[in-house]
């Protein structure tokens, strides 16, 4: 066995995955605009696109049937093309500034071809990749939860502050979910009493980052779906089974005892007492009475620059998309849009329940969450940060299914 050194490109490497969480959050967005005059989300992409350019002439392409999802993400590109010509036809938007607002939806595929060609290259494997994710998982969620505790008394991480049952953190859902992940399937895969300890060690973690940092209710119910299906699905006794669900439902209502679970309560009770929900509800209301217009295309991209379609799609109301999750989806891109959606969906599905014959449940949980969430949030067209995380599982996935390495070298560049 060998064993991985530290040399510099096992660190570019470990710095390229946290470039978009901004380096454990402690890069200042406005300051690094002040400083470069570019801003750190297209100063992040271009790194990407760049070590895309790299791989993708470094590297040949020796079989295409092996990139699984190749072909559904190529289908980003018309679906963004379509969206900036729909924009420039209803609200004279640019097409090229259409095109570019739609930057961080295209480097899917870059962030995608980089890894899986990594990987059937084996300059990576996916032990390795995992295994980063995993432990930044780790790191990430445990500076964020340190910055809570402290929060009253010093602020060293660039994140969003707010209140609302107490100090509410608004920094990024990825790592934390990655960390429930890789959690559960340690928690009842391992017959260790250390690998036991270590993987309650990451669920508390993780839920105490859903429940008092970030205190986001969609995120809250995807948390505990993962888990019940974790407890019901994987391969063990009734009596195990039983016990963990009663576990599960303990730890559930001890958490119903709080405030903010009651306003979680009260809001999916009824959206009135809630003024958040009830922006949404609107939203998704005016969303569906827009798309009824041009149904097949959508609304097209909203860029930010553009008056008319920028108060087309709600944003003068206080309306979003990123808060809509799949409607906004379907307002930029129609039925087309919700197609490509679902028929990515089943890919995952399908890749997913493959992998659990195998007795690997991650990525069945990783997709049961994206449905989840869908509703409220997409992360991976929202967030270039998630977007990274996204791509990796994708590969991962298609991995598992479809080749098995001996991962006696963990990491290797060549010389």
């Amino acid at each position: 066995m060998k064993y991985i050194t530290f040399d510099k490109k096992n660190i570019l490497f470990m710095l390229l995955l946290l470039l978009p969480e901004r380096v454990f959050f402690l890069i200042n967005q406005d300051l690094f605009l002040s400083v470069f005059h570019i801003k750190y989300s297209d100063f992040v992409l271009y790194i990407y696109l760049a070590f895309f350019i790299y791989v993708l002439f470094h590297f040949k392409i020796n079989d295409i049937q092996k990139y699984y999802f190749m072909l559904i993400l190529l289908l980003i590109i018309p679906l963004i093309i379509i969206s900036s010509l729909v924009s420039y036809y209803l609200f004279n938007q640019p097409l090229g500034a259409s095109f570019s607002g739609q930057k961080g939806f295209v480097m899917i595929i870059c962030t995608y071809y980089i890894f899986r060609t990594l990987i059937l290259e084996k300059a990576i494997t996916t032990d390795y990749l995992w295994k980063c994710l995993y432990r930044l998982s780790i790191a990430l969620t445990g500076v964020i939860i340190v910055q809570h505790v402290v929060a009253n008394y010093v602020r060293f991480l660039s994140v969003g502050y707010g209140r609302r049952f107490g100090i509410r953190i608004m920094d990024n859902f990825t790592y934390p979910t990655i960390l429930l992940i890789g959690s559960l399937v340690q928690f009842f895969n391992t017959s260790s009493k250390k690998g036991k300890i270590r993987a309650v060690i990451g669920l508390l973690m993780s839920y105490y980052h859903v429940v008092f940092v970030s205190q986001t209710r969609i995120i809250m119910v995807s948390y505990g779906v993962l888990t019940i299906v974790m407890a019901l699905f994987y391969r063990n006794s009734p009596l195990k089974k039983i016990t963990y669900l009663f576990l599960v439902v303990g730890a559930i209502l001890i958490v119903l005892q709080t405030d903010l679970a009651q306003y979680l309560l009260s809001a999916l009770g009824d959206s009135s007492t809630d003024p958040s929900a009830q922006i949404r509800d609107i939203g998704r209301a005016y969303y569906l009475s827009e798309i009824i217009k041009t149904p097949l295309v959508g609304r097209g991209y909203p860029l930010g620059g553009s008056a008319l379609a920028y108060q087309a799609s709600g944003a003068n109301n206080n309306i979003y998309l990123n808060d809509n999750g799949i409607f906004g989806f379907a307002y930029i891109y129609g039925i087309i849009g919700i197609i490509w959606y679902v028929w990515l969906t089943i890919k995952m599905f399908i890749c997913s329940f493959k992998a659990v014959s195998k007795g690997d449940y991650r990525f069945l949980l990783f997709t049961v969450y994206l449905q989840v969430i869908c509703v409220n949030i997409i992360h991976w067209y929202w967030r270039f940060s998630f977007v990274v995380v996204f791509t990796i599982m994708l590969v991962l996935m298609e991995e598992c299914i479809n080749y098995v390495s001996d991962h006696k070298v963990s990491l290797y560049f060549g010389n």
